[in-house]
């Protein structure tokens, strides 16, 4: 590669980044700290295992942990060698985890087996029928026929995983790929290679698999990171899990700039707090619960000001705060790696550009056009965004591009939009039925199918709410199904095995077959239907009213 030229592989990043800053602290984890040099062994010795284990350019390696020493590794891993990987949501419950694993084609798995409330053994083993009779040799199960091996850092007691660390050992085998044959390897790694899939809720009611490549994890990360004012001195806490793509991109973004992540043992507040405290955080990255962290780190006598991302005043490069309404409503998506409009934090918006989400990002193409006909509108109108080239995705997995891209290659999004004479984008809503939620996108028609599957349940409807903290929330409206009394904390209790927690809705009224509202074609009205749910109180339906209603 050119050295003029900036890094447009993930091998290139990562060696130029450990060889100019390899004795500083890349990670620090509540029991252990990593340098850049020392993350680089782990990683190559991860990567040397997957290749001893037929692993390499194209495989397919599913990640199951949370965001820690461990996730890192691997991921990293399988960036370097040129393997697709799919991270997994630590939130997914058994129904989720065995789509993911079986339309991902995950070859071999990777994670841990416990996490918080969950215990993976018990819920793969309950995803995928078979698996608990089977031994660990090569895998074979009808639900998941890609998948030959379970590697969890606790395979104690079960016959059909093994140990990470076993996995580990295949690198130090005599006859193991060394460390000239994974250079080679990793100087075949292209710009073009597929690198990493993320699941996010689709417009359908299954989720779909985003697939992004070799050279936007190389060059999206450095751009977005000075968008962000990120340094090399920063020592920053994501606390976006590393399976979404927020968490993704701030790891990333982190490691472009050569400074250090930080990740609290688990998503408490406190624990967070604590390692804020120890560890000197700088910046915070939270798109949920900013509020209530904020409270509680005041109430401890921490600085929130003094951290970035914390809540406080933004400021601009003269150090004059900038009014809320002066400042970007970044737009972004995971199909777009992050924000594909936006402006600089420290940057005040000119004047009539109040309330603009910004410019495109990183040479991202847009254009706005009528959501009826295709036709491009003339600027400053609104209409349906679409997206080309930049850091977009390569496609959705397993998906044909005639299906996701139009023929010259733009990417529908949903989004309505307005983009005035000077670039800058306004947000104006969604065209679908996706509903945004502290940062990750959910399927209405998901929660739906999940809700009319319960027995207590005739009919649901689901719509977004505005809300200051998360953006908007999850609601629906019940038709309870005869001779039934649901209550809101019984179906969401219902919802828990079959829905990941921030899909499950945050409100739910109940109400007839009459009061859908709806168009003369029958079509649900879902503005009339949010509010509704807004009108309704809180009563839980009686026997009679349920069935009356669904009769």
């Amino acid at each position: 590669m050119d050295e003029s030229e900036p890094a447009s592989t993930f091998p290139q990043l990562f060696a130029e980044i450990v060889a100019a800053r390899g004795e500083r602290d890349a990670l620090i984890l509540a029991n252990a700290t990593l340098t850049y040099r020392e993350l680089d062994e782990r990683s190559a010795r991860m990567a040397r295992a997957l290749l001893a284990s037929g692993m390499g350019k194209g495989a397919r390696i599913g990640l199951l942990a949370p965001d820690g020493a461990l996730w890192l590794t691997a991921f990293y891993a399988a960036l370097r060698i040129g393997a697709l990987v799919t991270p997994i949501s630590t939130l997914a419950p058994p129904p989720e985890l065995a789509q993911i694993i079986r339309t991902s084609d995950a070859q071999i798995l990777i994670g841990v087996r416990r996490f918080l409330r969950h215990d993976y053994a018990d819920e793969l083993t309950r995803a995928l029928p078979g698996l608990g009779e089977g031994g660990a040799g090569a895998l074979r199960l009808l639900g998941a026929p890609h998948l030959r091996s379970v590697w969890l850092d606790d395979a104690a007691g079960l016959p059909w995983a093994r140990p990470v660390e076993d996995l580990l050992a295949r690198a130090d085998a005599p006859d193991a790929p060394d460390a000239a044959l994974l250079a080679a390897v990793e100087r075949e790694v292209s710009p073009g290679d597929d690198a990493f899939v993320v699941y996010t809720s689709g417009s359908t009611a299954a989720p779909k698999a985003v697939v992004h490549g070799q050279w936007a994890v190389a060059r999206q990360p450095p751009v977005l990171a000075r968008y962000f004012l990120l340094t090399g001195a920063d020592r920053t806490m994501p606390l976006l899990p590393a399976f979404w793509m927020g968490g993704i991109a701030a790891a990333l973004q982190v490691l472009s700039t050569g400074g250090t992540l930080v990740y609290p043992p688990s998503p408490d507040i406190e624990d967070v707090l604590d390692m804020v405290e120890r560890h000197k955080v700088t910046y915070v990255v939270v798109w949920h619960l900013l509020a209530k962290l904020r409270a509680a780190a005041l109430a401890r006598g921490i600085d929130a000001d003094g951290i970035r991302g914390m809540g406080g005043p933004s400021r601009d490069e003269h150090g004059w705060i900038i009014p809320p309404r002066l400042r970007a409503s970044l737009l972004g998506m995971s199909e777009s790696f992050a924000p594909h409009s936006a402006e600089p934090v420290d940057r005040r918006m000119p004047d009539g550009k109040a309330g603009a989400s910004g410019r495109a990002v990183n040479g991202i193409e847009r254009r706005v056009v009528d959501p009826e006909t295709g036709a491009e509108v003339p600027a400053g109108q609104v209409g349906e965004l679409q997206l080309r080239g930049g850091a977009l995705m390569t496609g959705l997995y397993k998906v044909d591009r005639r299906e996701v891209f139009t023929p010259d290659g733009f990417y529908p999004t949903n989004d309505l939009v307005r983009i005035d004479a000077d670039g800058y984008a306004f947000f104006a809503g969604r065209t679908g039925d996706m509903i945004k939620t502290n940062s990750a996108n959910v399927s209405r028609l998901e929660v739906e199918a999940a809700l009319n599957a319960l027995p207590q349940v005739a009919l649901s409807l689901v719509a977004p709410l505005p809300d200051p903290e998360s953006g908007e929330v999850v609601a629906a409206a019940v038709v309870p199904a005869p001779g039934t009394a649901p209550t809101e904390d019984g179906l969401r209790t219902a919802l828990r095995d079959r829905l990941s927690s921030f899909k499950i809705p945050r409100r739910i009224v109940f109400i007839a077959h009459d009061d859908v509202p709806r168009t003369a074609t029958g079509k649900v009205r879902l503005f009339d239907l949010a509010e509704l749910i807004t009108s309704r109180g809180r009563p839980e339906p009686s026997p009679e009213r349920g069935a009356s209603a669904a009769g």
